[in-house]
């Protein structure tokens, strides 16, 4: 079941504004909020500066101005690209980022690799190489690599990005049952209009630097105004307004 409660954000963005080194700006005034367990999509077209809230969030990169506040003191990260080390195992990779933050046992750092692997069901590959791992393979590890720390936040940089449909209803099906049985948070960054519909509880529409609309999926599916139409119908939002409709 969907979460609807409201609580205080957990994430919350208030006219946050980033450039880039050529004094491009990326983001304007950028606010918005986030609540405790809920998946909120962050749609948009590429280059809309989808992937770099995920990295303010995450204290990755900084922004020029405004106020990011992030209630949460664990957080997980599956990056797009799965960014695993092909020269360690499977088991050595979900290890390395416990062993560099924590002051774990090794005993508990084992027990931690296998029950995040049991959880997405990839124990069986504790010690293999990521590269004998297919595309889907590689994202859920990516994924449980993330829940060995136990995170209050897990965030996804466009998670179906590469993989074959069913594989990336598959990965979808495990978003959905971490959120269930787990109950933290979930951010989605993705462009990827069948993703959007099976695993958002709200969506945003990032569109020149900023949210330009935010709804309930059941809203985003059916809402005519244009972002969320253009969103759908997979137009261009220049060439809508240009072309005057309504």
């Amino acid at each position: 079941m969907k979460n609807t409660e409201k609580k205080e954000p957990i994430v919350s963005f208030r006219n946050v504004c980033v450039s880039f080194k050529n004094s491009t700006r990326i983001l304007k005034d950028l606010t918005f909020d986030i609540y405790p367990k809920e998946i909120v999509t962050i749609a948009g077209p590429s280059g809309s500066g989808k992937s770099t809230i995920l990295r303010l969030i995450s204290g990755i990169i900084y922004a020029d101005s405004g106020e990011i506040i992030v209630k949460a003191e664990r957080l997980g990260m599956a990056f797009q690209k799965n960014a695993l080390f092909n020269s360690i195992t499977v088991h050595e990779n979900l290890a390395l980022a416990l062993k560099e933050t924590t002051n774990l046992s090794r005993v508990e750092i084992n027990k931690r690799v296998k029950e995040s692997l049991e959880t997405v069901s990839l124990l069986h590959t504790e010690n293999m190489y990521p590269d004998e791992l297919s595309g889907g393979m590689q994202k859920r590890i990516s994924i449980a690599r993330a829940l060995v720390l136990y995170p209050e936040i897990i965030m996804y940089d466009e998670p179906s990005t590469g993989l074959d449909p069913g594989t990336a209803s598959k990965l979808e099906d495990d978003m959905l049952r971490l959120r269930d049985k787990i109950g933290f948070t979930s951010i989605v960054v993705t462009h990827d209009l069948n993703t959007i519909e099976k695993v958002s509880d709200r969506v945003l529409i990032l569109y020149d630097g900023n949210i330009k609309w935010e709804g309930t999926i059941e809203k985003f599916m059916t809402d005519n105004s244009p972002y969320p139409k253009c969103f759908r119908e997979r137009c261009s939002i220049e060439d809508y307004f240009k072309n005057g409709e309504n």
